[in-house]
């Protein structure tokens, strides 16, 4: 059963979608898709609310505020809003049992959640050094479409345009206070659940990036791995390898392992 675009909020882009398993194993997962705080729609991962309902957990796919309109904090605001709502729902699980799934800026979302309420959490392509990338990135133009706008042909330099453009586009400026607000490595804590981080060898994402943040949640002794995927997709883009080891982590940490 699906439950389809149930108003968490007053917004109208305060929606989720939730998946009602047959054989429910007592757990919940919370899906936060990607598209750079800017773009990107709970329709377009079906699959995946599916695939978690048939594994037994009731699936939630959650729209969220987008930028430029909704800046800073919005995105993660509605993340913290929705978990409120949804366990305040009727929804049959327990809620001492909720992890947390995110692609790309769903990834950091997720993160910056737990390390609030010390859920499990996987993350396919987080982006989690801000404040390190944009010092060593001074000169990139921001583009969303480096190649048609600024005539770049470099893949690593139109995935640099890129990502200067969402973070600019979610933070309204860059300066060092927003970006020490929205990134999760200056928030860590002993809080943050067991995470599991899956990210590419040669991607959007800066494979240094997110080894430094699995230093630093180490240095608070944390639960953390980071999965390197071969070559170069970023998130959605290696679902299928990340599945299974990601089924098997929240089977674990959920305690639904059978």
């Amino acid at each position: 059963m699906i439950d389809t675009d149930l108003a968490y909020g007053s917004d109208p882009a305060q929606q989720a979608d939730i998946y009602v398993p047959d054989q429910p194993n007592g757990a919940a997962i919370v899906y936060i898709h990607g598209g750079g705080w800017f773009r990107g729609d709970k329709t377009r991962d079906q699959e995946i609310g599916q695939l978690l309902a048939d594994a037994g957990y009731v699936a939630a796919l959650i729209n969220y505020r987008l930028a430029p309109a909704h800046q800073f904090p919005a995105a993660q605001d509605d993340l913290h809003a929705f978990l409120a709502w949804f366990a305040a729902s009727d929804y049959e699980f327990d809620r001492a049992k909720v992890g947390l799934l995110g692609a790309s800026v769903g990834g950091t979302m997720a993160i910056s959640e737990s390390i609030q309420g010390g859920q499990p959490v996987v993350t396919w392509s987080a982006v989690v050094d801000f404040a390190n990338w944009v010092q060593q990135h001074q000169t990139v133009k921001a583009s969303v479409d480096a190649k048609q706008e600024l005539g770049i042909t470099e893949p690593h330099a139109i995935h640099e345009s890129f990502y200067k453009y969402f973070v600019q586009t979610y933070l309204g400026d860059l300066t060092p206070a927003r970006l020490t607000a929205v990134n999760p490595l200056n928030h860590l804590t002993e809080k943050l659940g067991p995470t599991l981080m899956y990210n590419s060898t040669d991607e959007l994402v800066p494979l240094p990036g997110v080894f430094r943040f699995l230093e630093q949640a180490a240095a608070f002794k944390r639960d953390i791995a980071v999965h390197v995927v071969p070559g170069s997709g970023h998130a959605r883009d290696y679902t299928q390898f990340a599945l299974p080891g990601t089924l098997s982590f929240f089977g674990y940490h959920l305690g639904v392992d059978h």
